[in-house]
């Protein structure tokens, strides 16, 4: 048995479709790794230094087990940076 006309019409007009999504999905893909290859790049040099971060962070921490006193002051130094950048901010907004 043969397949009636419009059905094969309504067949053929779905592939056509789905063959139109598939290119511009194709297309959107490209686009979207275009715009995100500098994040990408960035992380990937992010991720290289992982090792030495882990070293680094590591000697950090026992450093400030033998001196707690200058981990202090420095939380406090930083905490006071931060207080200072967000009052500029709130003052350059209301302009």
């Amino acid at each position: 048995m043969s397949e009636p006309k419009p059905k094969h019409a309504k067949k053929l007009l779905l592939l056509h479709q789905i063959q139109q999504q598939r290119q511009a999905l194709g297309v959107q893909s490209r686009r979207w790794q275009l715009a995100t290859a500098p994040w990408d790049r960035r992380w990937m040099r992010l991720l290289s230094f992982r090792r030495y971060l882990i070293a680094g962070t590591s000697l950090l921490a026992l450093y400030n087990v033998r001196h707690p006193s200058r981990l202090m002051r420095w939380a406090k130094r930083g905490i006071g940076i931060l207080g200072a950048v967000k009052m500029v901010r709130k003052a350059l907004e209301t302009r």
